[in-house]
């Protein structure tokens, strides 16, 4: 496991955590939570080393590597301000994501992204980007961006942005998406409706699309839930040959 720099443009780089061979043909490029950084899942990273994929693991912005006091400034907010400045932060990092899934694709990979909580919106916003990833997996994450309960507003334009807004744009990508029934930061409604809706839309690619919702683990998941989702993951990865 070493770092790596990674140029978005002549004068924006991002540090990257990686693992695996470099000249693989795919990658799976790895997002993290909020307040948290990318070291938060070496041992996810370790793990698919050991399973023979090259993967890269990114900071979000204001996030480890990156951290200018924005997560201070968070804390300090009700909770739909709380949601829009993530949302910010999702969208800005999709924008970053969709350029290194043109770069790796334009070296010839396959592009799977996986992002976890914070992580999981990031990818879901990725379903609208100019770039996108051949495997999209969102785990604990909510496709839909409206701030719910903790808003009586009418939604901003970025809550209308995500793809539970946009369905007609999803299909036919390949997505694995991993929830959480006792979760009570990000609940697993919004999916697992997501999910249903979109059964309908992929009965001519029903392979395509997987849901898990794991009825007895909460944001944090129980560590036999966690494990066999990533099983399951890996699974997908080696059917997709990644």
């Amino acid at each position: 496991m070493y770092n790596e720099t990674y140029f978005l443009d002549e004068n924006t780089a991002l540090q990257a955590l990686q693992a695996g061979d470099t000249r693989s043909d795919s990658v799976v490029i790895v997002l993290h939570g909020l307040a948290v950084s990318k070291e938060v899942h070496i041992t996810e990273i370790t793990r698919l080393n050991s399973e023979g994929f090259f993967s890269v693991a990114f900071d979000a912005p204001h996030h480890g590597s990156r951290e200018d006091g924005w997560l201070e400034v968070l804390r300090k907010l009700d909770r739909r301000e709380q949601q829009q400045m993530m949302l910010s932060c999702v969208f800005q990092q999709a924008q970053e994501i969709s350029v290194i899934v043109k770069h790796f694709k334009d070296l010839g990979k396959k592009v799977c992204v996986i992002g976890i909580s914070m992580g999981a919106y990031t990818t879901f916003a990725l379903l609208r980007a100019e770039h996108k990833p051949d495997l999209f997996a969102p785990f604990l994450g909510n496709p839909d961006f409206r701030a719910g309960r903790y808003s009586t507003l009418s939604p901003s334009i970025p809550e209308i942005s995500g793809p539970a807004d946009h369905l007609d744009e999803v299909f036919p990508a390949s997505l694995f998406m991993v929830n959480a029934t006792k979760d009570h930061i990000v609940n697993a409604l919004g999916s697992r409706n997501f999910y249903e809706k979109l059964r309908r839309i992929y009965k001519t690619k029903p392979n395509n699309l997987e849901y898990f919702e794991y009825t007895n683990s909460e944001h944090l998941m129980l560590p036999e839930d966690w494990f066999d989702a990533w099983d399951r993951f890996i699974n997908r990865l080696k059917r997709e040959k990644f």
